[in-house]
């Protein structure tokens, strides 16, 4: 079941569909301007009392910085368990493991990604085993 309010995904799609374009067109600018959007989005979201794993996640994705990447994702982590067993957390254990691969923790980041891939696989999500394969391959 997917618990993500729409206007939520909307929003964060929108967003993040922008900042896409704007990194492919190398307007760094741009690109920047519009992730702060979506930190402000976030931190509005909070101060509302609705927050989600998929926008922590997403803010996480859009982070630049390894380590305040790796602290959205942790967030979201916890987030994603709040809401029970239903809420996926595959692509956020991958995201956990892409930043530790890039901070060097080669073996936390293999234990996140056999979490990942064997949720992924439990889910159906072809996407994310994937990823997890391809990861997996750099360690």
């Amino acid at each position: 079941m997917n618990s993500i309010p729409l206007d939520m995904y909307d929003s964060v799609l929108e967003l993040t569909v922008e900042i896409t374009n704007a990194t492919l067109a190398e307007d760094d600018a741009l690109s920047q301007s519009l992730y702060l959007r979506l930190l402000i989005y976030y931190q509005e979201q909070i101060a509302a009392g609705r927050t989600h794993p998929f926008l922590t996640e997403t803010v996480a994705d859009y982070t630049d910085d390894s380590t305040e990447a790796m602290h959205y994702y942790k967030l979201a982590l916890e987030q994603s368990h709040a809401l029970g067993d239903s809420e996926p957390t595959q692509t956020i254990r991958i995201g956990i493991a892409s930043k530790l691969l890039e901070l060097g923790q080669r073996e936390q980041a293999e234990a996140h990604l056999r979490d990942g891939r064997a949720e992924a696989i439990r889910r159906g999500d072809e996407f994310a085993v994937e990823e997890a394969d391809l990861l997996l391959k750099e360690i």
